[in-house]
């Protein structure tokens, strides 16, 4: 059957099923008019008239075409692009440059860290130069002027700024340590919505509009991915993320015209905001415990740090890692003494280091702890620095002669936010075994005859606070090598700096067959003073300054003890 239409003095014919698919379509309206003889019969008749028509006919569908084949200027598009624009040329300003700079980029630091959230919209508006503008606010222009006539105004601004946000969030989280700006992220966004709009709707789309969504677009959304992986200063992370974001967005939510009444997009759109205001809440007060840590290997323990933190030389000199934001530091030192150290010890060395140069160190606090098993005290400091209070957070683990030292380093004003960071940090310290007693270990089980693999054994247990190792390596020596002097004071100060009982004996034996030894006699001396037997020390101390005056190793002893360096004459017995 066909039908027949009639535009001014111009008659078209087409079959019944095209007519009624131009019906759906809204290329017919009601007051076209139409005849075929079974309905009109010979007259023409307007198509709103016809029952078939009032059946047929989709109002929001001929809504949805009528708008993507009018022409005007989308309003939220030109804002966008208008804004934009703007933002970069006041930019021209050095000042304005850096304030946007420092508070509006995208930066993993600055948003876990101190909270700035606001950064993950922010950075969409800013551009490095007029190539980086231009290119972005052409695609913007282009996808947006024909998507927002398509579905809306709300829905437009919705999915540039979800796209924006999913951009920021996914390279936040793939890659902390770059910092990132430029709308690329809410364009991708975009660009993906066209392609799946056309998808979704491609029945609804007038023909003269389908280039403009669908698959017509892919191509470019494929030439536009493949252009940022070659290209090192892109950010591909946030690329993806507003791909995604604009993929997820344009599934759930319809065209305005298309959508109804219902208020079914209302609701998601509310629901979209409150989600990325519920995200961006969480980020704010969970961000220190987000901050991702990798794990230091020191000598002797482990700590986590920030990952993306960069490294560097801090204030004290020692090797750390700089938060981004330049407001942190944290660094993770180990020294090794020539004797074991108390905790309390390392902690108040620390406490006059940082109180050189004249400055004021105010102790916040001070405990006693315990990291794994060995002692340990953590202390708080503020203290002034250019003209800047800072606050640190310490702890000294001490463990034999070896001391590890955890310094977190904040601006005051904002301490208290690091604070979950610093917990986290603290509580993955863990102490291992030095790397010289694995590697002297190793040694002395290679090579179980050797004298020297077990004075390397004993000396470094000695160091790593293992008394009892270090007594068994060194009686080892002195089983194999009777002579070896450095076995025996090794022993020796054994005793007296670990305060192991039962080294008196060996020391006033030592002092019997080693008198013209001053390292020998220098470590039984401690070892008697240790013991609590001050008089028979100096006695031994005086007889073998007698034996070796001027002995460079005793004359230090003396001064130490408090006694005369006057070398004694012929017959005479020295000056205590």
């Amino acid at each position: 059957m066909l039908v027949e239409i009639k535009r001014r003095s111009h008659i078209q014919r087409m079959t019944y099923e095209d007519f009624e698919q131009r019906i759906r379509d809204g290329e017919i309206g009601e007051r076209t008019l139409v005849r075929f003889e079974v309905v009109t019969g010979s007259d023409f008749r307007m198509a709103g008239s016809l029952e078939l028509f009032k059946a047929l006919a989709d109002p929001r569908r001929r809504t949805f075409r009528r708008n993507l084949t009018r022409p005007g200027v989308p309003l939220v598009t030109a804002i966008l692009v208008g804004f934009q624009a703007r933002v970069y040329l006041s930019s021209w300003n050095p000042q304005v440059r850096g304030w946007l700079q420092e508070h509006a980029t995208n930066s993993a630091s600055a948003i876990l860290e101190q909270g700035e959230v606001w950064r993950l919209l922010s950075y969409g508006l800013l551009h490095v130069d007029l190539s980086h503008l231009l290119f972005n606010l052409c695609f913007l222009a282009y996808t947006g002027y024909h998507l927002e006539r398509a579905v809306g105004r709300r829905n437009l601004a919705l999915l540039f700024a979800g796209s924006v946000f999913s951009g920021g969030l996914l390279s936040m989280a793939m890659a902390p340590e770059r910092t990132s700006l430029g709308a690329s992220g809410g364009d991708f966004g975009l660009l993906a919505a066209t392609v799946i709009l056309g998808w979704k709707h491609w029945e609804a789309i007038p023909e003269t509009a389908r280039k403009y969504f669908g698959w017509a677009l892919f191509p470019y959304l494929c030439i536009s991915i493949l252009s940022g992986l070659q290209a090192e200063n892109v950010d591909n992370w946030s690329h993806l993320g507003g791909l995604i974001g604009g993929i997820v967005l344009m599934t759930i939510l319809e065209p305005e015209a298309l959508s109804g009444a219902g208020g079914r997009n209302r609701r998601l759109r509310w629901g979209i905001v409150g989600a990325m205001l519920a995200i961006s809440g969480f980020l704010f007060a969970a961000g220190p415990n987000l901050v991702p840590l990798t794990r230091h290997d020191a000598r002797g323990w482990q700590v986590e740090r920030p990952e993306y933190w960069r490294e560097g030389w801090t204030f004290a000199n020692e090797r750390g890692w700089f938060s981004p934001t330049f407001r942190a530091t944290v660094s993770v030192t180990t020294t090794i003494h020539p004797r074991p150290i108390t905790a309390v010890a390392a902690a108040e060395a620390l406490r006059a280091r940082l109180a050189t140069g004249d400055r004021e160190l105010t102790l916040l606090s001070q405990e006693l702890i315990e990291i794994d098993g060995e002692p340990a005290c953590r202390l708080r400091l503020r203290f002034d620095l250019s003209g800047e209070q800072q606050q640190i957070d310490a702890v000294v683990v001490t463990r034999g002669a070896y001391e590890h030292r955890l310094q977190f380093q904040s601006v005051a004003d904002i301490s208290d936010r690091y604070l979950p960071l610093v917990e986290r940090i603290v509580d993955s310290l863990v102490l291992t075994e030095p790397g010289d007693l694995t590697v002297a270990l190793r040694r002395a089980k290679d090579h179980p005859r050797s004298p020297g693999a077990h004075l390397q054994l004993g000396e470094a247990s000695y160091r790593a606070g293992r008394p009892a190792d270090a007594l068994e390596s060194f009686r080892q020596v002195l089983t194999l090598s009777p002579d070896s002097v450095r076995a025996l004071v090794g022993m020796l100060r054994v005793y007296a700096d670990y305060r192991v009982t039962g080294g008196a004996e060996i020391a006033r034996q030592a002092i019997r067959t080693r008198p013209l030894e001053p390292k020998v006699i220098e470590a039984s001396v401690d070892v008697l003073a240790a013991d609590g037997a001050q008089t028979e020390a100096i006695d031994a101390l005086e007889t073998a300054w007698l034996a070796m005056p001027g002995d460079h190793v005793l004359r230090r002893l003396r001064l130490t003890w408090g006694l005369s360096t006057e070398l004694p004459t012929a017959g005479s017995a020295p000056p205590r």
